[in-house]
């Protein structure tokens, strides 16, 4: 096993080991994750440096996102900084300082309205570029992707069996720690139903992807229908049982967002593997038809309570809208330069009025689109969307002048999907557990988007 090998397996054990200590969102799980993430990337920068590896990668093929994403995390360190100018910091500090006698102004004052919040977010945020960067450099051999794509769907299927052998055994625990919230919903080893219900959606693309990737024979001639039945039953067959299992548990988790979003991100795993050629076209409409099979079954059986929900769908009682007006509302009276990165909190506390019921801590927007732009401003989060969208053209390119491996930017436009659309309703996205999943298989995306040819082959050494 070469050095790199084993850095891209301890990378995998980390991101697919976040989900079990409450999907990695309380300060001891994500600070962990972060240092480790951060020696990972010492690690391989020093085998760089020893000439026992190289990237694989060139920093040319990198600009598009790296530029976007740098100017981000630069912007969120400014936004903590007493160094910007008077007329950008935030109005609470001018405050705080007439409020305790200040005469020229506060001693120190920042555009963040809690610049340790900000730091937080800044972390976070660097940890989740640290995993797409290592996934980028290391995932660029071909078995190291495959390695990944089974992985995650492994993961996902056994996060599922959990959270349903817990569900069906009628035992509200989390672990070993009783629930404390949203009894008889699955959430496996998470809090919160629409998180779990996002990754599991997550496992469900790379079941399906590995699925249809696994209806491929390899043979012709009077071996085509040997092969053809190996490819089912061997290949092909177990990641759609996995998936059925995701499948269930995603539908007894009873998250609507995670629901919708799941099946509109599924079209569009399907649609991309046709155009990489994965999904050829004898073979769509078996496919198809089979993954429609399962997926009516699995909401036959399983899906009653999250199709009442769909039928008696009304954000009104859960005060979305009150909360996103008022969340526009912050917007617009700091546009260019926000709140500072990771403080919604705080920051949400000036805003909200009585619409909004008094006995519960808003610490989310329950969209992570408006989120982003409230604590960056807008023209932070439209930088922040274009390293998004440098790496999804990479992987939709990647569909067309790729030959082979085209699973994966199929994958990770997929789950982009599935994320920015429960993004508009929930903050899933905004748990580490789910972040650094999709930093990893976007950055296995991205890693097989580009030909050998275009920057010559990787050395592992």
């Amino acid at each position: 096993m070469t050095a790199n090998t084993l850095l891209f397996r301890l990378l995998l054990a980390l991101v697919v080991s976040a989900p079990i200590p409450f999907a990695a969102q309380r300060p001891w799980a994500w600070s962990l994750l972060g240092v480790l993430i951060g020696l990972l990337l010492l690690w391989w920068g020093g085998l760089v440096i020893a000439g026992r590896a190289r990237a694989a990668m060139p920093m040319r093929r990198l600009w598009g996102p790296a530029v976007p994403f740098s100017i981000v995390l630069i912007w969120a360190a400014l936004q903590t900084s007493g160094l910007v100018p008077a007329g950008w910091q935030h109005p609470l500090w001018w405050e705080a300082a007439r409020v305790s006698g200040g005469v020229d102004g506060p001693m120190f004052g920042s555009v963040s309205v809690d610049p340790s919040m900000t730091l937080t977010g800044l972390l976070r945020l660097a940890t989740y570029g640290g995993v797409f960067w290592l996934a980028v450099q290391l995932g660029r051999e071909r078995a190291r992707a495959r390695e990944a794509l089974v992985t995650l769907a492994t993961a996902g299927i056994a996060y599922a069996a959990y959270g349903l052998v817990v569900h069906l055994g009628s035992w509200e625990y989390i672990l070993w720690y009783p629930k404390w919230a949203y009894h008889g919903d699955v959430t496996a080893t998470f809090v919160n139903r629409n998180a779990y219900g996002a990754y599991a959606g997550i496992g469900l693309l790379c079941c399906v992807a590995l699925f249809v990737h696994g209806l491929r024979p390899s043979g012709s001639g009077d071996r085509r229908a040997f092969d053809l039945a190996e490819a089912v039953l061997v290949r092909a067959l177990p990641y759609l049982a996995g998936g059925l299992v995701i499948g269930t548990a995603l539908l007894l988790s009873h998250s609507r967002g995670a629901f919708l979003a799941t099946g509109a991100s599924l079209l569009v795993l399907i649609v991309a593997l046709a155009k990489g050629r994965i999904l050829r076209p004898g073979a769509t409409v078996p496919a198809v038809a089979a993954l429609l099979v399962v997926g009516v079954a699995g909401v036959l059986i399983s899906g009653d309570g999250t199709v009442d929900r769909l039928w008696r769908m009304n954000i009104d009682q859960e005060g979305r809208p009150d909360l996103m007006r008022q969340t526009l509302v912050a917007i617009g009276d700091a546009p260019w330069t926000g709140y500072g990165l990771g403080t919604f909190l705080p920051a949400f506390r000036l805003y909200r009025d009585s619409t909004l019921a008094d006995s519960v801590v808003y610490d989310f927007a329950h969209n992570v689109h408006l989120e982003l732009a409230m604590d960056l401003g807008l023209p932070g989060a439209i930088v922040f969307y274009a390293a998004i969208v440098a790496v999804v053209a990479v992987c939709a390119a990647g569909l067309v002048r790729r030959r082979r491996d085209q699973v994966h930017p199929a994958v990770a436009l997929a789950a982009v999907t599935l994320l920015g659309l429960h993004g508009l309703v929930d903050f899933s996205s905004q748990m580490p557990a789910v972040g650094a999943t999709l930093a990893l298989i976007l950055g296995v995306g991205y890693a097989q988007s580009w030909n050998t040819v275009e920057h010559g082959r990787s050395s592992d050494r």
